[in-house]
């Protein structure tokens, strides 16, 4: 609907593109956090990854979708790679930041558990 919907008036073509890449962007980043509430991790990985490049140009929603592509990797015990998001959340600034530092932090607290000897 969205590649077919009509450009507004006094808008660039420039500007319509970017317009609707953000919103392709908000709109996967939705679904991945839908999934996650559906505890359909894998679906939200794979949403999240296909809208972190669209919402790149917006900081805020960059970091929103970012720091829930942490928790869906997390949640699949995925941690360097959910490291990454959350890092990549950290990265910008927006009210994720911190909240990204946070997950980091306690992440880097986190010892291995430790095998038993047999």
């Amino acid at each position: 609907m969205l590649d077919t919907s009509a450009k507004p008036e006094g808008v660039t073509d420039e500007q319509w593109t970017q317009q609707k890449s953000l919103q392709k962007g908000l709109a996967l980043s939705s679904m991945g956090q839908v999934n996650i509430g559906k505890k359909d991790n894998a679906q939200a990985v794979e949403n999240l990854k296909a809208a972190a490049p669209l919402l790149k140009p917006d900081d805020g929603s960059y970091a929103r979708n970012q720091y829930r592509l942490g928790f869906a990797l997390l949640n699949l015990k995925r941690t360097a790679e959910a490291k990454e998001a959350f890092t990549q959340a950290a990265s910008v600034n927006s009210p994720y930041k911190a909240l990204a530092q946070e997950k980091l932090k306690a992440s880097a607290g986190a010892t291995p558990a430790r095998r038993k000897a047999p």
